[in-house]
């Protein structure tokens, strides 16, 4: 992708989820700064998803006026504030208080920032949350999962994505434009299979097995047309 567009890329990875929390990180985005590295790119994107969402957010107030796309990040990991967070619970130490520490307020710097989420990860949506700001569009992505970043590649879609905001037209018409992937997307369709079948709605059940049927071979939405079948004309 960065081959292909003419982008320069700058990779930053951690041995494990350390969300980046180490002055030796801090210290090498002081020295970027200090040596105006991101002053000789006309536009500069920050990316990732989870703990590298957080450190996206975080490290972007390092080249003011960048693109920020966050995939599900944390906000922080202080247990002063994100107590309710028992995903993490061996991070609760980690000095989140210090340089580079609180994510949202990081992006302040950022011309535009995107953060997408499922709303129905409860957790995910709570530090969303906190992320609310004018320069932040948020993109709300419902029965995606908790591993957005996979499903997103899958469907391939993170590609355009990250180039349409890039390019400065990420925009909600272009973000709904993509997210149709998901109507040929297996796992997606099985998952809102269950949750319609889960509150009985037959109707809707029935439309989106037809729509995979028609796909091709897919037994499983099969079995459940079948069953539909059989369940109106007991009903009968």
């Amino acid at each position: 992708m960065f081959k292909e567009n003419g982008w320069s890329h700058l990779s930053i990875i951690s041995d494990g989820d350390t969300w980046f929390r180490d002055p030796k990180v801090y210290a090498y985005f002081d020295r970027l700064v200090d040596d105006g590295f991101f002053d000789d790119f006309d536009q500069v994107v920050f990316y990732g998803a989870g703990p590298c969402g957080y450190a996206a957010a975080a490290f972007s107030v390092a080249a003011p006026g960048a693109t920020v796309v966050a995939i599900q990040p944390q906000a922080t990991l202080d247990p002063r504030v994100t107590e309710w967070d028992d995903r993490y619970v061996k991070m609760r130490r980690t000095d989140f208080t210090s340089r580079y520490g609180y994510a949202p307020d990081m992006l302040d710097a950022a011309e535009q920032a995107y953060v997408i989420y499922d709303p129905y990860e409860r957790l995910d949506a709570a530090h969303a949350a906190m992320f609310t700001r004018s320069n932040v569009k948020k993109f709300r992505v419902p029965n995606l999962g908790a591993s957005l970043q996979s499903v997103l590649i899958k469907m391939e879609i993170l590609k355009p994505l990250l180039l349409a905001a890039g390019g400065h037209n990420l925009t909600n018409l272009k973000f709904a434009k993509l997210l149709r992937a998901r109507r040929d997307d297996r796992s997606y369709l099985h998952k809102i299979m269950e949750k319609l079948d889960t509150k009985e709605r037959d109707t809707f059940t029935r439309a989106v097995c037809n729509h995979v049927i028609s796909q091709g071979r897919a037994p499983r939405f099969e079995r459940k047309l079948k069953a539909l079948d059989a369940k109106l004309i007991a009903e009968d």
